[in-house]
Parts: structure tokens; sequence; C-alpha cells
């Protein structure tokens, strides 16, 4: 199903949710509070919202590659950190 969001420029915010097993209001309410990695949320009026989601920046989160990137890059100062 993953390959399903390279068709897109904007990954559809009910696909996102689709994909991570959550609400499509998850997913808006994570962008507002910018507490989701992959996108954003912009509002345009008092009650109207559009947001961006990164297919890209979607597959990371979901496969944990970004995570995986971190501690790879990071490696020595997490090591250092542990042993302390």
């Amino acid at each position: 199903m993953l390959e399903k969001i390279k068709e897109y420029r904007n990954v559809p915010v009910s696909l996102a949710a689709e994909l991570l097993d959550v609400s499509p209001n998850y997913i808006r309410v994570g962008l507002q509070l910018e507490r989701l990695p992959f996108g954003t949320a912009v509002q345009i009026t008092n009650k109207k919202w559009t947001y961006q989601i990164s297919p890209g920046l979607l597959k990371e989160y979901i496969d944990g590659s970004s995570l995986k990137t971190y501690f790879a890059e990071n490696k020595e100062m997490l090591k250092a950190i542990l042993e302390e």
C-alpha cells in the first residue's frame, strides 16, 4: 500500500490516516499542532485549513527509515551519552 503514496505530490489526509490506522482528524490536528513530521497545515481562514503531506516524509515515518538515518548519523554522540 505504500506504493500508492508515490502517485501523489500531496498525499490526501484520508490516505495518510488509512496508512497509519488513525482517523483523518488525528492527522489534521497532528499537522496543525506540528506534532507529525511528514507535512504541514496552514490556516486559510478562521475555520479553514489546508494540508500538505509529503509522500517521501510519510514513507520514512511509516517505515522508520528517518529514525534509522538519525541513529546512523549520530551514532558516536549517542554512544558517548550512553557511556556517561
